[in-house]
């Protein structure tokens, strides 16, 4: 599976892209948000990613430019079984941020699920204080759905196609 847009290629994670997944978990912003994560916990990560493309045909994917093929973050669908939802979620490297990627590969994303899933709506499920993620959900029409609770962390659970 591939997904192309108009600067991006996005292809599902894999373990090529663990050097550059430790990196950005190490950017100050994302442990902010996501919390520390080791190189094992990230392991972990691509294989549960994997397994869920196995199992449910959707999972994470790397962003790459799609003219130099530098990564630039990730993005895909995750499955949540604790809410019975498919949440889109984004994550870029520092370097990528401000250029609209993040709304670019959610939006291609959202399409993605959309198009393939059985679902009547999909989520992305975002701390309070992530104003940056805020406003890309915003800029995608998202809307609030509930407040809950993820690893015991508070968020805001946003989503698109939950009609009124």
């Amino acid at each position: 599976m591939e997904l192309l847009t108009e600067r991006l290629r996005m292809r599902p994670v894999g373990m090529t892209d663990l050097d550059d997944l430790v990196a950005i978990h190490q950017d100050p912003v994302v442990l902010r948000f996501f919390g520390a994560m080791t190189r094992d916990d990230l392991v972990r990560w691509i294989v549960a990613s994997q397994r869920e493309w196995a199992e449910r045909g959707h999972g994470r994917v790397a962003l790459l430019d799609r003219e130099s093929g530098a990564f630039l973050g990730r993005s895909g669908l995750r499955y949540w079984p604790e809410f019975d939802e498919v949440e889109v979620g984004w994550v870029l490297h520092p370097a990528a941020r401000g250029r609209g990627l993040a709304t670019e590969a959610a939006r291609a994303c959202f399409e993605w699920g959309f198009r393939d899933l059985d679902v009547p709506y999909l989520t992305s499920m975002i701390m309070p204080e992530n104003t940056a993620s805020i406003a890309v959900a915003e800029r995608l029409a998202l809307e609030p759905l509930r407040e809950d609770k993820v690893f015991d962390l508070p968020v805001i659970v946003f989503a698109l196609g939950v009609s009124g």
